[in-house]
């Protein structure tokens, strides 16, 4: 059994549950034993994060979830690791929210002595993968998988009341808020629709309907389920290119037909007219809405659709594979 140490940030994040703690029993079936570690934090943990880099050498090869290092943590993970890989799925090289100068100039600091080091990237989209290349680093896509066994099957029926569901954390909330009026606007034209969110937080309107349910890893499945369509509006700037739709996914494993904003990994994985609907810009969310609430056949048949394609292009078995394979090179 060859050693892998993965080296990540926080252990309860959906990016390292979903694209790495997911994998390691197929990894382990293919001859890989992931060590996974959190890289301490705080004033006092230098030393820590010293001898745990140095631990590199004693392992087949690294994967570092996500995370940029300083110049001097990179220079030592590269003077003991055999070979670095790199995971993202997110736009990590820019951020999500305004910022001053120094933590510009610092990101982007991080950025380059990281990419320095690497060995390889697995990035969760082509977009992703392009800025490593940019670097000069070689970049492999594996897209962000779900577990489709964890999933209920939606049963699609006829209802006065459909309902949308959107799925999310606080720092994609505003995604939705921003796409508020054309959801409200929705409302207006199709009779009894309300929207699900699913999340910590939700937002409010006087015209559309909204319901929450907090998120919980052994609930969600079965939250999804109480949608009939599954949304991702997303705006568009540096950080949203390098989502990888792992909401999308979520949607599809559980037979909901999708509509999405065209950006980012949502582009590759909606296929327009099949497994779902890409509203192009605002104003077709209302129509788009309409014409899914009011023909439970389309929502039956994209959801099926959408079922069938997480099972067979977005599973963990190929993202294992997948792995193994650059593991082994």
């Amino acid at each position: 059994m060859k050693r892998v140490l993965v080296l990540a940030t926080n252990f309860s994040q959906a990016s390292f549950r979903v694209r790495i703690a997911a994998l390691a029993p197929l990894l382990a079936q293919r001859g890989f034993a992931l060590d996974m570690q959190l890289r301490p934090k705080g004033w006092l943990a230098g030393p820590k994060l010293w001898k745990l880099l140095g631990s590199a050498r004693d392992a087949h090869a690294v994967i570092l979830q996500r995370k940029l290092l300083d110049p001097w943590d990179a220079a030592r993970l590269r003077r003991h690791a055999r070979r670095i890989f790199y995971d993202v799925d997110d736009a990590v090289m820019y951020h999500n929210r305004p910022v001053g100068f120094v933590s510009r100039w610092r990101t982007d600091r991080r950025f380059h002595s990281t990419a320095k080091v690497l060995d390889h990237v697995v990035a969760g989209n082509e977009y992703l993968a392009d800025v490593f290349r940019r670097e000069g680093r070689p970049a492999s896509l594996i897209p962000t998988m779900v577990d489709c066994a964890r999933y209920i099957i939606k049963k699609h029926e006829s209802t006065d009341t459909p309902r949308l569901v959107w799925i999310g954390s606080n720092s994609t909330l505003n995604y939705l808020e921003k796409f508020l009026p054309a959801l409200e606007q929705a409302a207006r034209e199709v009779n009894g629709l309300r929207l699900l969110t699913i999340g910590d937080k939700t937002i409010s309107s006087s015209i559309l309907r909204i319901e929450h349910e907090t998120w919980c890893e052994q609930t969600e499945a079965a939250a999804l389920c109480r949608g009939d369509i599954g949304i991702a509006p997303t705006p568009v700037d540096q950080w949203t290119l390098g989502k990888c739709g792992f909401k999308i996914l979520q949607y599809m494993a559980a037979g909901l037909p999708v509509i999405a904003s065209p950006v980012g990994a949502n582009q590759q994985i909606v296929l327009d007219e099949v497994t779902g609907l890409l509203a192009r810009e605002p104003e077709a969310w209302p129509v788009l809405i309409a014409r899914l609430a009011g023909d439970v056949s389309l929502r039956e048949r994209m959801g099926r659709a959408g079922r069938e394609l997480a099972a067979s292009q977005y599973s963990l078995e190929v993202a294992a594979d997948e792995w193994a394979r650059l593991l082994d090179c």
